[in-house]
């Protein structure tokens, strides 16, 4: 099934975490869903593109397994159930495939952004 929407996780009042926002506002041409809590989701169906910030990543790196996502410590309330919500979602098989492209926490915002509008025609 053809992908329609960017979801974008983040928090805008979190510095660590607010990077994903900042891109997302400023990428043009891509239907951008500003998520602050998994269950945004809820009724998408098919594949899914999420955009968010990783911890402990120098660059731009594209998940396309939910297993290789650990757990992790907590930064935000998103990350406590994003990746279990995504499980859960594809064991119901709302979902089919969950592509998230993860940015580092820091970084150059407009090299970053580059990488970024790279990558997305690849998914869309």
């Amino acid at each position: 099934m053809k992908k329609s929407k960017i979801f974008c996780f983040g928090n805008e009042f979190v510095k660590q975490d607010s990077l994903a926002k900042e891109i997302c506002d400023s990428i043009k041409g891509f239907d951008i869903v500003r998520c602050n809590s998994p269950d945004e989701l809820l009724g998408e169906k098919g594949d899914i593109v999420i955009l968010d910030v990783v911890q402990g990543i120098k660059d731009v790196i594209v998940f396309d397994d939910l297993n290789r996502l650990k757990e992790q410590k907590l930064t935000t309330l998103h990350d406590f159930d994003l990746s279990y919500f995504l499980q859960i979602m594809k064991e119901l098989k709302e979902i089919e495939k969950v592509t998230i492209i993860g940015i580092p926490q820091t970084g150059d915002k407009e090299e970053i952004k580059k990488k970024v509008e790279q990558l997305l025609p690849l998914y869309f």
